[in-house]
């Protein structure tokens, strides 16, 4: 569960968040931070980041532990929350670009 909850949520961040964005982008010249894609990008790494180190976490809690316990669910749990969390972070937050400016 976790394996296919961990690459469903990669595949969102950079299958559907980063290229699309937000819905509605204000009509500001500049754009807002988030309407950027160079900045989703970075907010989308992050969270990649964060999802294969909880996945990691994840399979290391399973792997060590004989029957499941309540790090192990956690986790599982947290991998469930992620898709909703990492859409909504790279989509909306301002985020940040990654390199030289």
């Amino acid at each position: 569960m976790a394996t296919v909850l961990a690459a469903g949520t990669v595949a969102l961040i950079w299958l559907v968040a980063v290229p699309v964005g937000p819905v509605v982008c204000a009509a500001v010249s500049p754009p807002t931070n988030n309407c950027l894609l160079e900045h989703r990008e970075g907010s989308a790494l992050v969270m990649t980041v964060i999802v294969v180190a909880l996945y990691a976490v994840a399979m290391l809690l399973a792997a060590f532990l004989r029957r499941p316990r309540g790090l192990l669910v956690a986790a599982v749990l947290l991998l469930a929350v992620a898709p909703f969390v990492s859409y909504a972070v790279v989509a909306w937050a301002p985020g940040f670009v990654i390199g030289i400016p």
